[in-house]
């Protein structure tokens, strides 16, 4: 009886309605489930604002989660923000828990900010889930002329110890002038250049002279006009200093015979605040007719030549483990080598032995002469008194 059942059920599952209806039921529970995590949706930030902090390119962008979340508990949501680099073309996306950022920007352009929720957790079945991206702008300030901004803004970190900024002058109206602002995170607040660069009574420059800056720490200038004139349209800069320092020369730079007949360059490290580690050089030679090459790129302050009859000169910067850029020294004054000559000190020796030889001779042969005088004088002397008194018997 069983064989009859089992037979009667296989042949009512070969039916085609049967299998259309199986069909319908798998697919209706795959879809299901696929539905059930697709319409897991989130909205992008609200309330977003960005402020100007006062410090010429720091600001702070504040934000609430979305409005369509009531429980977060479960998933809590992460944010994504974007934006450009300070003076680079790439952006830079972060991802933070909490509800502000801060950051530097430059002021001198429009700022775009682009912000999304992400969301991961039990309530995503751990799936991810983004919103759409919302954009903020934080637009330019419209005062001045462009023309009027600076042009070919430098900065240059002499020896790690002193700072000097210089530009040129853009397109200024008969009573306006340029006023240098800076402010760094150790400041309690901005400051303004004290000892200006001028050409023809307009500021061109600032010499921070002895104002102390951190390493590592974003410098914030502005550049824009003096107060109660024209106006002038701002310029904004954002460095750090170790990467626009400029190091001494190296110094010392000496040529020695190595014990493998080789010719060993050495130097010392130049004077300033940059740590040994942190420097990096780089070694040219030349025979005394050719034109400079660069031989090497070293860190040690020391390298060997195997070669004779060459000039060496060097210079240095802060390495990439201490700096993204920088300024290369001026040359150090250039060393030569040649091998030196051995007969011309023999010869000295050998001159010398002979002339010392003939003074021995003549002195010798003086003082014989001098012996066989002093004998004639004694018998001339003996002659003379036997003439005058012949009685006179003397002894020899």
């Amino acid at each position: 009886m069983w064989n009859i059942n089992d037979a009667s059920l296989s042949n009512s599952m070969k039916s085609p309605s049967l299998q259309w209806v199986s069909r319908i039921v798998i697919y209706s529970t795959l879809y299901l489930q696929c539905s059930s995590t697709v319409q897991m949706t989130v909205g992008p930030p609200s309330n977003i604002h960005i402020k100007d902090l006062g410090t010429l390119g720091l600001l702070e962008i504040t934000w609430q989660p979305p409005a369509s979340m009531n429980n977060t508990s479960e998933c809590p949501p992460r944010y994504e923000l974007t934006h450009q680099v300070v003076n680079e073309e790439r952006w830079k996306s972060v991802r933070v828990w909490h509800k502000t950022y801060r950051d530097a920007f430059d002021l001198g352009k429009n700022v775009v900010i682009k912000m999304r929720t992400y969301l991961k957790g039990p309530c995503t079945e751990e799936k991810e889930v983004w919103s759409e991206w919302v954009e903020m702008n934080y637009p330019a300030p419209l005062q001045g002329t462009p023309e009027s901004k600076v042009k070919d803004f430098k900065c240059i970190n002499e020896k790690y110890e002193t700072l000097k900024c210089e530009w040129k002058a853009g397109e200024l109206g008969s009573r306006s002038n340029y006023e240098l602002q800076f402010w760094q995170a150790e400041m309690s607040q901005k400051k303004t250049c004290t000892n200006y660069i001028t050409l023809n009574e307009i500021n061109i420059g600032c010499d921070f002279r002895r104002e102390k800056f951190e390493f590592f720490s974003d410098l914030f200038i502005c550049v824009s006009g003096t107060p109660g004139t024209d106006p002038i349209q701002p310029s904004y800069f954002i460095f750090q200093l170790q990467n626009i320092g400029k190091p001494g020369i190296p110094e010392n730079l000496t040529m020695t015979r190595g014990t493998s007949d080789d010719i060993v360059v050495e130097w010392t490290k130049p004077m300033g605040r940059l740590p040994a580690h942190c420097m990096e050089y780089e070694i040219q030679s030349k025979n005394r007719m050719n034109t400079w090459q660069t031989v090497a790129m070293r860190e040690e302050n020391k390298y060997s030549f195997n070669t004779s009859k060459l000039c060496v000169r060097v210079r240095g910067r802060a390495s990439m483990y201490c700096a993204n850029d920088g300024y290369w020294s001026e040359w150090s004054t250039e060393v030569c080598w040649s091998e030196p000559s051995f007969r011309l000190p023999w010869l000295y020796c050998v001159v010398a032995v002979i002339m010392a030889g003939l003074c021995v001779a003549v002195c010798m042969y003086t003082v014989k002469k001098k012996r066989q005088w002093s004998k004639k004088l004694q018998y001339k002397a003996k002659e003379l008194v036997y003439d005058i008194d012949p009685g006179h018997n003397p002894k020899c």
